[in-house]
C-alpha cells in the first residue's frame, strides 16, 4: 500500500497572497481617494452653477425692471402701424385692376396711392372725353370703389387735343 501524506498543520500564506492582498488594499484606497476628489469637484461645480443661476436671475429681473413699457414714441407707433398696413395691402391685385381698365386710348401719367386713407389718385391722358369717361367707368370694379373724375382739361397746345384728367378712388378693405 501506498503511504498517505496528511498534513494537518496549515501552511503559512505565501508571498503571492500577501502581495495580492496588499495590491487590493492599495486599489481600494486609490478608488476611495478618487471618489472623494470627484465628489469635492462635483460639489464645487454645483455651487458655481447655483451662483451663476442667481446672477442670471438678478440680471433678468434687472432687465425686466429697467425695460420701458413702450419702446416707441407715439409718432413711431403711428408710423409703424402705417407701414404694417401698407405691407398688408394686396398691391398686385390693385395695380392689375387698374391695368385692366386702361385701353389704347388712355395713357397713365401717375398713380399716387395713400395707404393710410386707402385711396389713390390717378393722372392720365385720353384721346377724347369719351375715352376718359370709359376709363373711369372701367375702374369702378372691385377692389376699387368711389371712383370719381376730379378734373379734366383739354391740352390746347397739342395738335391732337388730348384730355388730361385726374381721378380719385378708394379701395376696399380686403385688398
Amino acid at each position: 500500500m501506498r503511504e498517505i501524506m496528511l498534513d494537518f498543520q496549515p501552511r503559512r500564506p505565501g508571498l503571492l497572497a500577501l502581495v495580492l492582498l496588499f495590491a487590493g488594499v492599495l486599489l481600494c484606497a486609490d478608488a476611495w481617494l478618487e471618489d472623494t476628489t470627484l465628489r469635492e469637484r462635483l460639489n464645487d461645480v454645483e455651487s458655481r452653477l447655483a451662483q451663476a443661476r442667481q446672477r442670471a436671475d438678478r440680471l433678468a429681473a434687472g432687465r425686466r425692471d429697467s425695460r420701458p413699457e413702450n419702446v416707441f414714441s407715439a409718432e413711431e407707433n403711428s408710423a409703424l402701424r402705417q407701414a404694417i398696413g401698407a405691407i398688408r395691402i394686396d398691391w398686385d391685385k390693385l395695380y392689375r385692376s387698374i391695368d385692366r381698365a386702361v385701353s389704347e386710348e388712355v395713357s397713365l401719367l401717375a398713380i399716387r396711392p395713400n395707404a393710410a386713407g386707402k385711396s389713390l389718385q390717378i393722372s392720365g391722358e385720353a384721346r377724347d372725353m369719351a375715352a376718359a369717361l370709359a376709363f373711369v367707368e372701367a375702374l369702378r370694379r372691385e377692389p376699387l370703389a368711389h371712383v370719381a373724375l376730379l378734373s379734366h382739361q383739354i391740352k390746347q397746345n397739342d395738335p391732337q387735343h388730348p384730355i388730361v384728367f385726374e381721378i380719385s378712388a378708394t379701395w376696399l378693405s380686403g385688398s
